[in-house]
């Protein structure tokens, strides 16, 4: 509780506040929305940037002195938000924030793998991935709030705020396993992708398209709300209540991993993605909006934790922290590509063209879930 999931919640806030405040901002200093993409985009570079060398570094000096450093490389970058409002200086700070969610992400998946079994793992990553549920609620209102009282730098502020308090309550609470120092270099990444590339080319192509839908939805409901004339607070409320959902469904989701297995939620979960992420489309005001949004927290919650607990089963005991620094650039690749998608689409089209281009993206990545990822939950005798 203390060591994981409170610093997760406060983290959580945090991020869920910038991924709407971050569009919106530069939306709101005379950025066009290909650029608000970008700089979502740019936070998903530096997760990119920063998976594997995380994962080296959490072989290094351990998961604890992983996720601290992450912190502050996030408190750092929430704060940097409020001294600019040149959108390269934006990019550039969005990257510096993607690359201290990475690294805590990294760190916190290697530090529950060595904790927990295999055939409870689906309910406790479901249970963290419930905290950020509630984050995606609690985030995006609080956001949209502060804006409306007090401005966007305020907002910043109060993000990094909550970012202090988890790197204090990590520091104080998060036990220390001593790291497992090896002889870690680039022919190491190669020899883990050529052993591991069945997986690499299957689950890992699915947990892409998974997380590629997650940041196109993340990015499209604020876009879109704004195209059809609504303001921010309208938005942040659409926001939390698809979030909502999502966060009535992440336990019983969890429950299903761990009795009936991963590809239980996965399958169904990636489908209806990929259809809310195309009705998105049709969106044309509040109601047609909250509904379409609905239905991908809907999504959401029924693939609750599938990405991390997929990751986590498939890594290999001796060499946890570098499978997982891959298995996390591959999803980060999802991540980025999302936005990135939609603002070159949208430098050409109308936003409607962009989610249908990501929906079919996703129809895919379904697809590769249903034919060929194989069952990875296992029961200990």
């Amino acid at each position: 509780m203390l060591s994981v999931y409170l610093p997760g919640v406060l983290l959580g806030v945090s991020s869920q506040a910038i991924l709407i405040l971050l569009p919106l901002y530069v939306l709101d200093v005379g950025g066009s929305l290909a650029a608000a993409s970008a700089a979502v985009g740019f936070r998903g570079l530096g997760m990119m940037a920063l998976d594997i060398p995380a994962g080296f570094l959490a072989a290094r000096i351990g998961d604890k002195g992983v996720m601290l450093l992450a912190i502050v490389l996030l408190s750092f970058a929430q704060f940097g938000f409020t001294m600019t409002q040149d959108i390269t200086l934006l990019c550039l700070i969005a990257f510096i924030n993607g690359a201290g969610a990475s690294s805590f992400l990294l760190g916190r998946m290697s530090y529950i793998t060595e904790a927990c079994a295999p055939d409870i793992r689906g309910r406790v990553i479901a249970m963290l991935a419930g905290t950020l549920r509630a984050s995606a609620l609690a985030g995006p209102l609080a956001a949209a709030l502060i804006v409306e009282i007090a401005g966007y730098k305020t907002a910043f502020y109060a993000a990094t705020g909550a970012s202090l308090v988890a790197l204090v309550m990590t520091a104080m609470f998060a036990k220390h396993e001593r790291p497992v120092v090896r002889d870690l270099k680039l022919r190491t990444v190669v020899n883990l992708c050529i052993e591991y590339h069945r997986i690499f080319s299957t689950a890992g192509i699915a947990a892409l398209a998974f997380m590629l839908m997650r940041s196109a939805r993340t990015v499209l409901i604020p876009l879109i709300g704004t195209a059809v004339g609504l303001d921010v607070g309208t938005i942040g409320l659409i926001v939390a209540i698809s979030a909502s959902v999502d966060i009535a469904l992440f336990y019983p989701a969890g429950l299903i991993m761990d009795k009936y297995g991963r590809r239980a939620t996965a399958v169904p979960s990636s489908a209806l993605m990929a259809l809310s992420l195309a009705t998105m489309a049709l969106a044309s005001g509040f109601y047609s909006l909250l509904t379409v949004a609905i239905l991908a927290g809907i999504a959401n919650g029924l693939s609750t934790g599938i990405v991390m607990t997929l990751g986590t089963d498939l890594a290999p005991a001796k060499r946890r922290s570098e499978f997982l620094g891959l298995w996390r650039l591959l999803t980060d690749c999802g991540s980025t590509t999302g936005p990135m998608a939609i603002g070159i689409v949208v430098a050409v089209a109308p936003i409607g063209v962009a989610s249908l281009t990501v929906a079919g993206i996703g129809a895919f990545g379904s697809y590769i879930v249903y034919h060929f990822v194989e069952e990875t939950l296992t029961k200990q005798s």
